[in-house]
C-alpha cells in the first residue's frame, strides 16, 4: 500500500515540496488514542521513510472535528500525535530527538464541520517538516 499525499505525490516529496502533508490512513477508536490495526500500512510506510531520510525530523500533529468539547478534543489531539510518535520509535527505531507530537484539537479545520465529510478530513494526522 503507497500512501500518497495530496495530488498523488508520495509522502517524502510532499514535505520536501510543501512542508507538511495529512497523513492518510491513520486510524483510532472513537474517543481514544488507541491505533487501530488497518493504521499499520500508514505508520509503516512513514516509519520506512524516516528510516531512509535519516536527517528528516517532523512534528506529528493531532487534529479533531468540533464534536464535544475543546478541552476535551485538545487532550484527545494531545494523546493521538503522541501515540503515533511512541508507535513509530517502538516499531521503527525511530530516535525521539527526531519527532514532536502536539495537538490542535478543532482549531484547524481541514473540513466543514457541519457536515460528517467535513468533520472526517478534521479527524487527522499531519506530519509537518521541522
Amino acid at each position: 500500500v503507497q500512501v500518497l499525499a495530496a495530488g498523488g505525490k508520495d509522502l517524502y516529496r510532499a514535505l520536501e515540496d510543501d512542508g507538511r502533508v495529512t497523513a492518510e490512513g491513520i486510524f483510532f477508536d472513537t474517543n481514544s488514542d488507541v491505533i487501530r490495526a488497518e493504521s499499520e500500512p500508514a505508520l509503516t510506510q512513514i516509519g520506512q521513510m524516516l528510516e531512509k531520510h535519516e536527517s528528516l525530523r517532523i512534528l506529528v500533529e493531532g487534529h479533531t472535528d468540533n464534536v464535544g468539547g475543546a478541552a476535551r478534543n485538545q487532550a484527545l489531539s494531545d494523546k493521538r500525535a503522541a501515540a503515533v510518535k511512541r508507535w513509530l520509535m517502538a516499531k521503527h527505531g525511530i530516535a525521539a530527538d527526531r519527532l514532536e507530537s502536539k495537538g490542535f484539537g478543532a482549531s484547524k479545520p481541514a473540513g466543514d464541520n457541519a457536515t460528517e465529510d467535513g468533520r472526517q478530513k478534521n479527524r487527522r494526522v499531519e506530519l509537518v517538516k521541522l
